[in-house]
């Protein structure tokens, strides 16, 4: 059994950091997504109204179907967005990190969140009033420009993952879905993750990792995964 990414219970992780979280990267509110487009005077005049709010690992922020209160943007760590089948089935749509923005076509012209967002690591994250984020959008009309770009951007990189679940073996999906988790050289996912983000069974995640670390393309410890063929990786998914 590769022991590099157990299912590990709510909140706990493999590497030292504040409360037990791994050490994650952080941007400036003036460098994330949306609050880019904001000149000066405009993000200092709304700058009050933005809320900073801290998440934990495998803790949701919000649910698919609660009402699209804020737009949320990532101070520090990671988060995924997902949606749940009637049957219960988990589905990865995208894992986002420090500065991009989620659930702003919501804020927009929703008024309920279409898809759940949790912890991917413990972090932080800004989040700014439906209304307040209305308003600005009115205003600064390079905003709709803004998150035209970012969404266009995703809805690529969406059509891309459902071409290759409908066309490529589970050891390319799953290459790929590992080296999106990677982190200078590491990856802290559960195989349960892996296996939703690349569109596969547990049981064949498991089964391609523990080739994978056979073949000596990843090393295996505690609530890690070493990348140590990244190359190999790279062509196994088709990006070489």
């Amino acid at each position: 059994m590769i022991g590099v990414i157990p299912d590990s219970p709510s909140g706990s992780s493999g590497a030292p950091g504040q409360d037990g979280m791994r050490q994650v990267s952080e941007i400036d509110l003036r460098n994330a997504e949306f609050f880019r487009g904001l000149s000066s005077d405009c993000l200092a005049r709304f700058r009050h109204l933005v809320q900073e709010t801290p998440f934990e690992r495998q803790k949701a922020l919000y649910f698919e179907g609660q009402p699209a209160e804020y737009l949320w943007v990532i101070r520090s760590g990671e988060v995924r967005l997902y949606k749940s089948s009637a049957s219960g089935r988990v589905t990865t749509l995208e894992v986002l990190t420090a500065g991009e923005m989620f659930g702003a076509v919501s804020s927009l012209d929703q008024d309920r969140y279409t898809a759940s967002a949790e912890g991917v690591t413990g972090g932080a994250a800004w989040r700014l009033p439906r209304q307040t984020v209305l308003k600005l959008v009115a205003e600064e009309p390079v905003l709709a420009v803004e998150i035209l770009v970012v969404t266009s951007r995703r809805l690529r990189e969406a059509h891309e993952r459902l071409r290759s679940f409908a066309t490529d073996a589970a050891p390319a999906r799953l290459a790929r879905a590992l080296l999106r988790a990677t982190r200078e050289g590491q990856a802290r996912v559960t195989r349960r993750a892996l296996a939703e983000a690349s569109g596969t069974t547990v049981e064949t995640a498991i089964r391609v990792l523990r080739r994978f670390e056979r073949e000596g393309l990843i090393d295996g410890k505690v609530g890690v995964v070493h990348v140590v063929d990244e190359g190999a990786l790279l062509r196994i998914a088709g990006e070489a």
